[in-house]
């Protein structure tokens, strides 16, 4: 009778502690997917944060790329216009060069939670894939206008050796800027460079009457 009460206590002690441990795991499953929920939780939030962050930017930053091209890079550019203004055409450049800067800072704090990551919310994916296309095309677009600007510039430049002027020569924007390729597409999404003419002299209208 004793062997057999003994037994049986053993074999209670034994599921008891079989439970405990099968009650311990499940604990410690959905404690880690509540843990693994949250961090999930956090990490679309945080995306969502600075989608708004980098929408913001890349308007400010499209605003000064549309001042440059209204008033810098525009279709009727002279030489003596280039030298005039020299100085302010480089403060926007250095403005343009800054609200950039602001979207590397946005895009740095972001690119982990939207490279290669998956998440379970469409809106997220959809706003990381437009963080990504869109810096891509803002950093291609910079290093186009710079570099039109710059070849202005080289213009301006070979017209006073040319002409033998004993004019300053104009410095180029410096940028250490070149363009990239996220996605690995080969596309370089934004890369377009702009070639415009530039002229010696302004067309002489005296005498002229304008169209009604």
């Amino acid at each position: 009778m004793e062997t057999k009460s003994h037994n049986k206590h053993l074999g209670i002690l034994i599921f008891i502690g079989f439970l405990l441990i099968i009650i311990g795991i499940v604990s410690y499953i959905v404690i880690n997917y509540n843990s693994d929920q949250a961090e999930v939780k956090r990490r679309m939030d945080e995306v969502r944060e600075f989608y708004k962050t980098f929408k913001t930017d890349i308007e400010s930053f499209n605003s000064i790329r549309e001042d440059i091209y209204t008033n810098v890079i525009t279709d009727n550019m002279y030489y003596q216009t280039l030298k005039d203004n020299d100085a302010s055409y480089k403060e926007i450049f250095n403005n343009y060069k800054d609200s950039l800067e602001k979207i590397d800072k946005d895009y740095n704090g972001v690119k982990d939670k939207c490279i290669n990551v998956l998440h379970p919310e469409a809106d997220v994916n959809n706003k990381c894939e437009a963080i990504i296309s869109s810096y891509e095309e803002v950093v291609n677009t910079y290093v186009s206008d710079v570099n039109s600007y710059n070849n202005l510039i080289t213009s301006y430049n070979k017209w006073l050796t040319d002409t033998n002027s004993s004019d300053t020569k104009l410095e180029k924007i410096k940028s250490d800027r070149d363009y990239i390729d996220i996605n690995g597409d080969r596309e370089y999404n934004g890369k377009k460079e702009v070639e415009k003419e530039i002229s010696d002299e302004e067309e002489d209208n005296t005498g002229v009457v304008p169209d009604e």
